[in-house]
């Protein structure tokens, strides 16, 4: 009877998996009261229960088994990758290497840029609950960023280099604090201290807490939609045990002065002050953040924790021949965590497994040591009940393992690790692959991930597990020690077993349970083992490289006319015609002697054409003969892609001059209206501008102006119908891309609405669009009066104006007197371009004489002009005619008429 119920118990344990444990609790103590009460024997009884539930609580003894034991509480599996918001986000901070989106704390835009109001955002974002000195790392949009931390002159902060353009103008800054900061940030309250509904105060200092504040400035191009951050704050410091030269390390550490402490990401560290209990500030005295509450030093024996993290720190090989720390860890702690959960995660990032006896915490890590305890199967306690497990049941059965991790080069997105198959074991298994999946949510190392799993799934196959009693001599075993078992019944050679679980019992002998174990499981051979970890897919922004301007070449030409003739000397620019997404070509030419831009526009591109790979187009620019000139091109694309400049590559251009028929008397007329309306109709335009700019309100954003001075004086006086005044106005206006400087003064009398009046203005004012500075300066003399409807004016009036594209000036004075719309003028103005000058007079009569002789004057009247005597040189002539046209001499045709 005895014998039967033993082997239904052997049976149920071998077959039971740890998600049913409580189930076979219940059933082995249905069992254990049948075996009591059929024999009578209560301590047996009780014996099979302690057996009984000592194995079924303790199934998940691989490290296999015990990733893939459930958890009470759910632990994050990744990165946060969404920023929260709010004061009920839980408490929270980062240990090793991890990013987190963090807590928005503010939001905010100011500052102007040329004309865009409000074109800087900062957002103040929060990534953990303790001080964590050094530089941080920041993802943008999925980027992992540079941040230039030597440029310290912007107020903003570090400007970040993926979002510097070409042309060197920064739009991306990060400032940093670390946690120890003892006031409220300069640059927020500057900016946003004053604030009308959420202001940022003197008492807003984030102490204990690193941020990060960026600032972005508005650039479609390098923004163009919603912007993600993501932020990995440098490791955080804690005590470590091997640098405390009191407690048998050597070093400055000391537990209750952090200051001593440095940063780490090992793992066995960090769970060792998870254990004692994380503070802020001095363990005990501070404030409790997380885990223990100042457990002494002795619960965890020194010699142990610092054999835990030497292991951790043993450097091993890369297959690429580097070397990097066998174990890291990098996690974020929140404070909604169990910390049981949280140092689970660790062990699975260390294959590292921490015991408690007795009040007492040791861990392992990686493969156990020798043995430390040999016995035979003479050693038993065979009056004792045994068990053994000698396989699982095949829904427990694993022969490969998959695995994901967080991964920082694909924005700390969870990735896949290479699976770990292997043909062999699916064989033994029927030709069948049984899979699981383990989650390294605290290993964010891809070779590191590859060496955990190795051993996990070698590990897992190691199938055989006892429970039996050993003498009183085996009470000094600990969990996670190596013992060596001979046993002729089971064909056991020195076989290696790891001690698990150990229970004293009242009479000293000791209840163990071993699992079967085996040093090679933990060999690492990167040559063979390691595969590789790509980066899949494309991660944050997709910028490809700048285009070059190819096929790029520039020489000189000329424009003929009709007729065939050399009219204008110009430059040609070559390029590749053979291309896609390409609208146009813009070219920008310039003096080389000066380096001032003389050309910059875009040339029409049309389709691609594979059978004209190289395109040719003239300039329609105004070139100078004989000089030399440099141009560079750029392709202007459809989409939004980069491209980049062609080199300025020189071109001496055509000794092609101005002649005969570049003399165009036909616009003489349409000059001589515009100078017109430029001394006359003009000049009261301008005039009615330089009083709107004594009159300004730069409140008006279309202005352009962000500052104005001005200075005013006014005398008047009046009696009965009669007024007398005089005015005078100073006015100096500055923006961003111009500025003016003028000087106005208005003296007048008035008879009701006739008037005498005398106005000066003298105006200078200078812009700048883009890289193109217009510089421009008039000055305005009229002297005016009008009784009833007639008028009568004088004005004088100058002005030049300059530009990288050329220059003119004008000087003009002109005489009027009329009513409605009859008027005699008479008016004289010089014209000069970068072209040609002109000299223009408008007068009924044109006279030149030396004062005295009238008759030897030269007149000019009714278009014809007369002189009483001509000494000339040489003449070159069409036609020479008589007064009474009877004679006639055609040079043009080489002939002379006469008639009667």
């Amino acid at each position: 009877m005895l014998r039967i119920v033993l082997l239904a118990l052997a049976l149920l344990l071998a077959t039971t998996a740890h998600a049913h444990a409580g189930f076979v609790a219940a059933a082995v103590g249905a069992i254990a009261s049948a075996i009591s009460g059929a024999i009578g024997a209560a301590g047996l009884g009780a014996l099979l229960l302690k057996t009984a539930l000592t194995v079924a609580f303790n199934v998940g003894v691989s490290l296999l088994e015990r990733a893939l034991l459930k958890k009470d509480e759910p632990v994050p599996s990744g990165v946060q990758l969404d920023v929260e918001v709010g004061d009920d986000a839980p408490i929270g901070f980062i240990v090793g290497d991890y990013a987190t989106a963090g807590t928005r704390r503010y939001i905010g835009v100011w500052g102007r840029a040329g004309k865009t109001p409000n074109a800087f955002l900062t957002d103040v974002i929060q990534i953990g609950d303790m001080p964590a000195p050094g530089r941080p790392e920041l993802w943008v949009n999925g980027e992992l960023c540079t941040i230039d931390w030597d440029d310290d002159s912007y107020q903003q902060g570090h400007p970040v280099l993926e979002y510097r353009t070409e042309s060197g103008k920064n739009h991306l800054w990060v400032q940093y604090l670390d946690g120890t900061q003892d006031a409220a940030d300069a640059f927020l309250l500057e900016k946003f201290g004053n604030d009308p509904d959420r202001p940022w105060k003197s008492d807003m200092i984030g102490r204990g807490c690193p941020i990060l504040i960026i600032t972005a400035q508005f650039n479609r191009d390098l923004f163009p939609g919603q912007v993600q951050w993501i932020g990995m704050p440098p490791p955080v410091a804690f005590y470590d045990v091997r640098k405390d030269s009191s407690a048998g390390g050597d070093g400055p550490h000391r537990w209750h002065d952090p200051s001593t402490w440095e940063p780490t990401r090992n793992p066995a560290i960090i769970i060792y002050n998870i254990i004692r209990g994380i503070y802020y500030g001095i363990p005990g005295a501070g404030e409790w953040m997380f885990g223990g509450q100042n457990l002494p030093a002795f619960r965890l024996p020194a010699a142990n924790w610092m054999a835990a993290a030497n292991e951790c720190d043993v450097l091993v090989n890369r297959e690429d021949g580097t070397q990097e720390p066998q174990f890291r860890v990098g996690y974020e702690i929140r404070g909604t965590l169990e910390p049981l959960s949280v140092i689970e995660e660790m062990e699975k990032a260390c294959s590292g497994r921490v015991v408690e006896m007795g009040g007492i915490f040791k861990m392992q890590v990686g493969a156990p040591g020798t043995a430390v305890y040999s016995f035979t199967d003479d050693d038993i306690v065979v009056t004792q009940g045994q068990s053994l497990r000698p396989w699982p049941s095949l829904e427990e059965t694993y022969n490969a393992v998959e695995a994901t991790y967080p991964e920082p080069a694909e924005a700390w997105g969870t990735k896949d690790a290479p699976a770990r198959y292997s043909s062999e074991l699916e064989a033994e298994d029927g030709d069948r692959r049984l899979a699981t999946g383990v989650n390294f949510a605290a290993a964010p190392y891809a070779v590191q991930v590859q060496r955990l799993l190795k051993p996990m799934i070698e590990e897992e196959r190691r199938f055989r597990i006892h429970s039996f009693y050993l003498p009183p001599e085996a009470w000094l075993l600990e969990p996670n020690d190596v013992v060596s078992w001979t046993s002729p019944r089971n064909g056991y050679v020195n076989k290696k077993f790891r001690v698990d679980r150990i229970v004293g019992e009242p009479g000293m002998n000791q209840l163990v349970l071993l699992k079967e174990w085996d040093p090679s499981d933990y060999d690492w051979n990167p040559a063979t083992d390691e595969q590789p970890t790509g980066v899949s897919g494309v991660i944050g922004p997709v910028r490809p490289p700048a285009q070059l301007m190819s096929g790029w070449q520039v020489g000189p030409a000329t424009i003929y006319d009709a007729e065939g003739k050399a009219r204008r000397p110009t430059i040609e620019v070559f390029f590749d015609g053979d291309l896609d997404d390409v609208r146009a070509v813009r070219v920008q030419v310039r003096l080389k002697a000066s380096q001032v831009d003389v050309f910059d526009g875009e040339q029409p591109y049309g389709d691609p054409d594979p059978d004209n790979p190289i395109r040719s187009v003239l300039l329609n620019g105004t070139f100078l003969p004989d000089t030399q000139y440099e141009a560079r091109g750029i392709y202007v694309p459809y989409s939004g892609r980069r491209e980049k400049w062609s080199a300025w590559l020189s071109v001496l251009t055509d000794n092609v001059k101005l002649g005969p028929d570049d003399v165009d008397y036909g616009d003489i007329e349409e000059a001589v209206e515009d100078l017109t309306r430029w001394a006359n109709w003009n000049t009261r335009e301008e005039l009615e501008e330089a009083l709107a700019n004594a009159a300004l309100d730069i409140e008006d954003e279309e202005t352009g102006f962000e500052d104005k001075q001005e200075l005013r004086r006014e005398v008047a006086s009046t009696t009965g119908r009669l007024r007398a005044e005089v005015t005078e106005d100073i006015t100096v206006l500055t923006g961003e891309q111009k500025a003016l400087a003028q000087q106005l003064t208005q003296v007048k009398v008035t008879l009701e609405k006739d008037v005498a009046s005398a106005v000066e203005l003298l105006q200078t004012e200078i812009s700048q669009v883009g890289d193109v500075v217009t510089a421009n300066a008039q000055s305005i003399q009229q002297l005016r009066t009008q009784v009833d409807n007639v008028e009568s004016s004088i004005t004088v009036r100058g002005q030049v104006e300059s530009s990288p594209g050329g220059g003119w000036a004008r000087y003009g004075v002109d005489v009027r007197v009329g009513s409605g719309n009859d008027w005699s003028q008479g008016a004289f103005y010089i014209d000069v371009n970068g072209n040609q000058s002109r000299t223009v007079f408008i007068s009924d009569q044109f006279v030149i004489t030396d004062g005295t002789n009238i008759r030897q004057a030269f007149v000019f009247q009714n278009g014809v002009a007369t002189l009483n005597v001509v000494n000339v040189g040489t003449v070159t002539a069409g036609l020479v005619r008589g007064s009474s046209n009877k004679m006639r001499i055609e040079l043009d045709n080489d002939r002379i008429l006469v008639s009667d």
